[in-house]
Parts: C-alpha cells; structure tokens; sequence
C-alpha cells in the first residue's frame, strides 16, 4: 500500500490546476463517456515550469478524444497530447538506416525539440486504477510517425504530482512528481498483471514531457498519443495496489543521458531500497546498440528481471531498436526496505554514444 509519508501534500498550483480542469465542460456528444472530448489548458502550472526551465522548448495542450467502457468495467482512454511541431533539421546529413545486427552502422543525426503539457486524468474526477497504458506518435490524420517518416520518439515521461518519487525523493527531479510510465520510440506498452492497478486520483495532476528528434529539413507537427485502460475505483474492483518505482543508470538526471563507448560495455547503478514488497512487472528502454537491462537484488543473489533489446522486426524503424521486451509474471521477487538493488546495462554499440539511455520501471506491491 502506499504510506502517507510518499504523498506530496503542497500542492497549491497544481490543486487550482486540477479543479480549473474539473470544472471545464466536456464536449462532444453520444452516451455519457462514450465519445466525450476533455481538454486541459494550455499551461502548465508555474511550479513546473521553472523546474524544466531551460530544459524544455516549451507547452502543448492535451485531450481526452476517445472514451469507451469495455463492458468488464473496464475504461479505454485515448488521450493525444499535441501538436507538437517538431523543429526542422536544417544543417548536415541526418545520417544513415540499416539493418546491422543492433541498429545502423552510424549514428542517425536529427534536430531536438522537448515540451511539457497537462495530461488529463483518465477517470474523470474520480480515482481509478490504470492496468495499461498503450502509447504511440502519430500525425493528425492518425496515422504513425516514425523514421520512415524522417521523425522518432526519442522519449516520454508521465509524471503525478499528487506523489513522490520513490527513488528520486530528496533530489531536485523529485519536485516533478513520481515517475509512472516512460516510452521510448519502441513504444513499449505498460501492462500490469490481472489484479493489479495504478491508483490515480481524482484530481487531474498528471504532466508529461516528451522529446521528439526530426531528421527532416522542415516542421513535421506530430501527436503523442496514450491509449489507457483503467477500472474506477468506485465499483470495488477489488485489485491491489502497486507502486511504480524507476531505476536508471543516470537517475535523477532530467534528461537520462549516459555514456556508452564503441563496442561492448556494461553500466551498472546500485540503490539501497526505501520499500518492501513484491516485484510484479517490469520493463526497459535502451538505444540503439543496446542489448539487455537486468534487475539485480545484490542483497539476496536473485534477478528480479530482464528486458532485452531486439532489432528488424517493423520496416518503419529502418533497423534501428524497435522492440523491449517486458517481465509481467506476476510475481519477479521480493525487496526488502535496505536491499541492495542494481540495475546492468549492456550496450555493444556501433559508435560511441553520450545521450544513451538504460532506464527500467517496475511495479511494486508495498507489504510495509
């Protein structure tokens, strides 16, 4: 369960934030949920946006555009945060594709752009708990975006600022909020195992940042979508609780980034555990050239889990990194507050990277 010392309790701008958003009327027609339309304003509160000052090129709006129940109790929310108009790629080649055995033989290069937007709560005023987020990149006519379409994902994080973070609590990235579902440009789904969920509450004070990479000599506006599906907390769903803790080579870092040399290497990063409980599922993200994120308890000798790397599996990402695989057995180990827990990265690159990433997120059943 989650204890109240994890709870942020100053919240002041991002309660304002929230009821503005309760309070704004919903549109669209249909049955009631069926095809409502919720839009978030524009800003996004001040307290965030001096934490990523300097970070960020700046905000977009958000908007739940689909809303169905599934029948089981169940809600799927599609929320789209965007446009985001990707700056062009105006100087130098944008390097090379291919099909090598971890991604091209050279470095892709492409022009940065990284907003921040509200995201509106899925449940609409009312906790609930999410079981999976589906998240993609698509144009405004639907379709997706990737680099066949000279454009990538290059990552995505959702934030809830009702909560610390569990492993970044005392730094400065804490002050965002705890960390509860990240993507890369595989576009790894997060699901939770059938009775389980992630709690989130009724007010909306979810935000995100998201960093997009344009190989293209002009403007490409691309959507960042977020396919959720969610039980409200109101039906006694009857599923427990989980806590999504994040482990990173370069943690507490606003941007992830971390060295890799050419060929192969291991990076590893070691955090005494604030929690007890049960590993329930877990999943990575890596660059090209990335091979595999192990989870490792040191203090009892046990992997907790593994997500491996693949490659050529989809044409549209032209060889680069386009599959992580997840750990949702439902049951990968035990932590115990003062465990020893490390996270290994094994990269064998082409080239040498300074902005590689090795980012795990699991999901934890608190039992103290």
């Amino acid at each position: 369960m989650f204890t109240t010392s994890r709870r942020i309790t100053a919240v002041t701008m991002g309660s304002l934030l929230g009821l503005a958003m309760l309070a704004a009327p919903a549109t669209g027609a249909g049955s009631a949920g069926a095809d409502r339309q919720h839009s978030v304003p524009d800003p996004v509160p001040d307290t965030v946006t001096d934490l990523v000052d300097g970070q960020i090129d700046g905000t977009v709006g958000a908007e739940m555009v689909d809303r169905a129940f599934t029948g089981d109790g169940r809600v799927e929310t599609t929320i789209r945060i965007g446009p985001i108009v990707a700056s062009p790629h105006e100087e130098g080649d944008h390097g090379t594709h291919g099909d090598g055995p971890r991604g091209p033989e050279e470095k892709a290069h492409g022009t940065h752009t990284t907003i921040a937007a509200p995201v509106p709560t899925p449940c609409l005023g009312i906790t609930c708990q999410v079981t999976s987020v589906e998240p993609d990149l698509t144009y405004a006519d639907g379709s997706r975006a990737n680099y066949d379409t000279d454009i990538m994902l290059h990552h995505a994080v959702l934030f809830d600022r009702s909560r610390e973070d569990i492993t970044c609590a005392d730094e400065t990235l804490g002050l965002a909020g705890q960390r509860i579902f990240a993507a890369g440009n595989e576009r790894t789904g997060g699901q939770i195992p059938e009775g389980y969920g992630l709690p989130i509450g009724p007010v909306p004070l979810l935000w995100s940042v998201v960093e997009l990479e344009n190989f293209a000599p002009e403007a490409q506006a691309v959507f960042f979508d977020m396919t959720v599906e969610a039980t409200p907390s109101l039906l006694d769903s009857g599923l427990t609780e989980v806590t999504p803790v994040w482990w990173d080579v370069a943690n507490c870092t606003f941007d992830s980034h971390h060295h890799v040399p050419e060929g192969e290497s291991t990076t590893t990063w070691q955090w005494e555990s604030t929690l007890t409980g049960t590993l329930h599922a877990a999943g990575g993200h890596l660059h090209d050239g990335g091979d595999t994120l192990t989870l490792h308890n040191r203090t009892t000798g046990d992997e907790l889990g593994a997500s491996h790397a693949d490659y050529g599996n989809d044409p549209a990402y032209l060889g680069h990194i386009d599959t992580m695989t997840t750990c949702t057995d439902g049951n990968l180990g035990t932590i115990t507050q003062g465990d020893t827990l490390e996270l290994v990265s094994d990269y064998h690159s082409h080239y040498p990277q300074h902005n590689a990433m090795s980012i795990m997120i699991g999901f934890v059943e608190e039992t103290d």
